[in-house]
C-alpha cells in the first residue's frame, strides 16, 4: 500500500544537458512530485540549500550541486512571487567562495540571484528539542530566518555515511563548531537530528553528474542525467539509494530517519512518478571497494574486526587524500588503529587511534576521537598538524 505524501519523481535529461534541458527536467520533476509546496507564496523567503562541500577537481565531478539545478528551482520560486536565496557553507576547512567561483555560482549573482556564503553569516544558538546528540547547536541565521527551506543535494557516495543525499546535505547549515561536535559524538544520529530540526518542505535531487567510490569529493564521476524530486526526504533517499544499488537497510541515516518518523523507507510504500527506478538503476562503486588499502605502506593499518563502516571508510578516504597529495609515505613507521577489538593485537610502536572505540586503548597516546571522526583531523595528525 502506497503512503500519501511518499511520492518521488524521476526524470531523465539529455546527455550533458544545457540549461534549457536542465530547467525543463527540473520543472517536470517538481510537477510530477506534486509541485512546490503552498508555503512558497508571494513575499516568502525561500532558502535553497545546494551542496557546496569543496572545490572539486572538475565541474562535472559530481561533488557539487549543478548550478543549473539551483537556477531552475530559483526561477520556479520567483514565478510564485517568493524570494529565493541560494546558500551553503563549505565543509570544515574549505572555502565556500572558491567553490562558488569554480562552479559558476557567481554567474547567478551576476544575473541578480542572491548566493550566500553561510560562513560569512552570523551563527546563532538554537535548541533542538528531543535531540540527544545535538540538543543545542549553532546554525546560520539565514536558515533560521527563511520561511521555506528547499533542499538541493547531489547524488553521490560518501566515505562515512555510504551515500550523501537529502538527509546528509542539511549538515551544511551547521556552523563548524556544531559540525565538529556531531562528528565527535555520533554522526549518523546527529544527521537525523539536524534533518528533524530543519524539515525541508521540498527536495530536488541533482542526479546529472554524480559520484561513486570514495566520495564526497575524491570519488569517480558518473553521468546519470537524472533529476528527482519529492516532499518526503526519506522516501527520496530510499529511492535514490536503490538506484545507486543500496538497500535502505545498508544506509544508517535512512534507517534512523525512518525510525524517527521523518519519512518512509519501505520501497513498496513509495509511489514513483515518471521513470521506474529500476529503469535507471546503476550500481555505484562503494567507498569500501576502493583498492587503496593495498597501496598503504606495510604495517600501517590495524583495522579491528569490529570496526564500523564509518571508521573503516574514513580510513580509506584518508588514504585516498594522502595519495592525492603525494603523501602516503608519511604513514611509514606509523599504524592507524581502529575498533575496540584491536586491543587483542600487539600495540604498534607509533599508533594513531582512530574513532571512539579505538581511543579507549590509547587515551595517553595519539588519538583522533569521533564517531566517526572527520577525515581532516586524521590527516592533520599524520602530517604533523596536530599536537
Amino acid at each position: 500500500m502506497k503512503i500519501p505524501g511518499a511520492l518521488v519523481s524521476i526524470v531523465r535529461t539529455p546527455r550533458r544537458p544545457d540549461q534549457e534541458s536542465i530547467a525543463a527536467a527540473v520543472r517536470r520533476a517538481v510537477a510530477l512530485a506534486g509541485g512546490l509546496p503552498e508555503e512558497v507564496r508571494p513575499g516568502a523567503t525561500v532558502l535553497l540549500k545546494p551542496n557546496l562541500v569543496e572545490v572539486p577537481y572538475t565541474k562535472e565531478s559530481g561533488a557539487v550541486t549543478h548550478p543549473g539545478v539551483c537556477r531552475a528551482v530559483a526561477e520556479l520560486v520567483l514565478e510564485r512571487g517568493a524570494a529565493p536565496i541560494i546558500a551553503d557553507g563549505a565543509g570544515m576547512g574549505s572555502d565556500t567562495e572558491a567553490v562558488i567561483a569554480f562552479m559558476g555560482y557567481d554567474l547567478l549573482r551576476c544575473d541578480g540571484f542572491t548566493v550566500l556564503d553561510l560562513k560569512k553569516e552570523q551563527a546563532v544558538g538554537v535548541m533542538n528539542p528531543g535531540a540527544a546528540v545535538l540538543p543545542r547547536m549553532k546554525v546560520y541565521q539565514p536558515a533560521v530566518d527563511a520561511d521555506v527551506l528547499i533542499n538541493l543535494p547531489v547524488m553521490k557516495t560518501h566515505d562515512q555515511t555510504e551515500i550523501t543525499l537529502s538527509l546528509k546535505n542539511l549538515k551544511g547549515l551547521l556552523a563548524d563548531s556544531s559540525k565538529r561536535a556531531v562528528h565527535r559524538r555520533a554522526l549518523f544520529r546527529g544527521i537525523v537530528e539536524v534533518a528533524a530540526y530543519f524539515r525541508p518542505s521540498f527536495t530536488v535531487l541533482d542526479g546529472i553528474f554524480t559520484q561513486e567510490g570514495v566520495g564526497p569529493v575524491y570519488g569517480d564521476p558518473v553521468e546519470m542525467d537524472l533529476v528527482m524530486a519529492g516532499r518526503d526526504m526519506v522516501a527520496l533517499d530510499t529511492v535514490a539509494g536503490l538506484i545507486m544499488g543500496y538497500s535502505p537497510a545498508e544506509v544508517p541515516t535512512t534507517v534512523l530517519a525512518a525510525e524517527a518518523g521523518l519519512g518512509i523507507a519501505e520501497p513498496e510504500k513509495i509511489e514513483i512518478a515518471g521513470l521506474p527506478w529500476e529503469s535507471v538503476q546503476r550500481r555505484f562503486k562503494r567507498c569500501s571497494e576502493s583498492e587503496i588499502l593495498r597501496e598503504a605502506p606495510p604495517g600501517s593499518l590495524q583495522i579491528g574486526a569490529d570496526t564500523c563502516s564509518g571508521c573503516r571508510n574514513t580510513v580509506i578516504s584518508v588514504l585516498v587524500e594522502l595519495q592525492a597529495r603525494g603523501a602516503l609515505a608519511a604513514l611509514e613507521g606509523r599504524t592507524i588503529v581502529t575498533g575496540a577489538s584491536s586491543a587483542k593485537e600487539p600495540l604498534p610502536a607509533r599508533p594513531i587511534f582512530v574513532g571512539n572505540c579505538a581511543r579507549q586503548r590509547g587515551r595517553d597516546r595519539e588519538n583522533v576521537p569521533g564517531c566517526p571522526p572527520e577525515n581532516s583531523w586524521i590527516i592533520d595528525l599524520i602530517l604533523g598538524g596536530r599536537s
